[in-house]
C-alpha cells in the first residue's frame, strides 16, 4: 500500500476522474465566427443540390441536371358537392386552392429532348 507505484497509480486515477468532470465546452476557447463570416456558408447550403446524372441518360451525352416544376399528385380527384361547399372552410384540403399557383421544383437529368430520373 505504501509503494511509490501505487501512489502514482492513485494520483493518476484521481487526476483523470477530475478531468472527466470538466465540461468540454470549457476547454474549447476558439472564437465564434462572426455573422458576416457565416453568410457565404449559409448561401451555399440554401436550396437543393443537383443530383449526379452520371450514367442516368442511357448512354446519351451530355447528360445534365435540370430543375423542372413537379406535377401535383392527386390520387382521387375531389368532386364538388353541396355538402362540401357548406363546410369548405372547415376542410384542411380546401386550403390548397389558396396556393394553386405554387409549383415545387424537382431535379431531372436531361439529354437532348429526353428527361430521366436521377
Amino acid at each position: 500500500m505504501s509503494s511509490p507505484s501505487h501512489a502514482v497509480l492513485l494520483a493518476t486515477s484521481l487526476l483523470l476522474s477530475l478531468l472527466s468532470l470538466i465540461p468540454v465546452s470549457c476547454l474549447d476557447k476558439s472564437p465564434l465566427p462572426s455573422p458576416e463570416g457565416m453568410l457565404p456558408e449559409q448561401k451555399i447550403r440554401l436550396g437543393s443540390t443537383p443530383p449526379s446524372c452520371y450514367n442516368r441518360c442511357n448512354q446519351c451525352n451530355p447528360c445534365t441536371a435540370v430543375q423542372l416544376p413537379t406535377l401535383p399528385f392527386q390520387p382521387n380527384p375531389v368532386r364538388p358537392s353541396r355538402v362540401k361547399e357548406a363546410h369548405q372552410m372547415d376542410d384542411p384540403s380546401s386550403y390548397s386552392n389558396q396556393y394553386s399557383n405554387y409549383k415545387p421544383l424537382g431535379w431531372k437529368c436531361r439529354c437532348g429532348d429526353h428527361l430521366y430520373n436521377p
